[in-house]
C-alpha cells in the first residue's frame, strides 16, 4: 500500500472475503476498464494461470499509465467463464497483492471478448500529494 494514500483496511482473519476500504481526504480516482489476459500476439493462452497473470499485468500497466500501482487499488471485479477456476485466480490475486487484496467481487459469466476466461477491472485512488 502506498504511504501517500489515506486508505484504511480492516482485514478479518480467516475470512474468504476482503473487508471494506475507507478513503479519506482529497485525491484522484482511477477506473481501469476490463482487461483480458492476452499475450504479445493478441492471443489468450490455454493455461488459465498464465491468462490470469497476463490479465493482472495489463491492469498493472493501465494503473502505471495513470501514475498508480496495485497498492492504490481499492476495488476490483473479476469476471470468470468457469467459476471452478476461481482458486487459481485467487492464488494469482494473492500473489499480486502480497496477500492483502482489495475489496473485490468475482462473477460467473457465459463469455468474454477474445475468447478469454477472465476479465478484471479495477478502481484505484491516489491521494493528493
Amino acid at each position: 500500500m502506498s504511504d501517500t494514500n489515506a486508505i484504511e483496511r480492516h482485514l478479518a482473519p480467516g475470512a474468504p472475503f476482503s473487508d471494506p476500504a475507507v478513503v479519506s481526504g482529497p485525491g484522484r480516482w482511477i477506473a481501469v476498464s476490463g482487461q483480458i489476459g492476452f499475450d504479445e500476439d493478441g492471443k489468450v493462452p490455454a493455461d488459465f494461470r498464465r491468462e490470469a497473470e497476463l490479465c493482472f499485468e495489463h491492469v498493472r500497466r493501465s494503473l502505471a499509465r495513470a501514475g498508480a500501482s496495485f497498492g492504490d487499488v481499492l476495488r476490483m471485479r473479476a469476471y470468470l467463464t468457469n467459476l471452478e477456476q476461481y482458486p487459481i485466480f485467487a492464488q494469482v490475486r494473492a500473489e499480486t497483492f502480497d496477500g492483502a487484496p482489495p475489496a473485490s467481487t468475482a462473477v460467473g459469466v457465459s463469455a468474454l471478448l477474445l475468447g478469454g476466461s477472465l476479465e478484471i477491472e479495477a478502481t484505484a485512488y491516489l491521494s493528493e500529494r
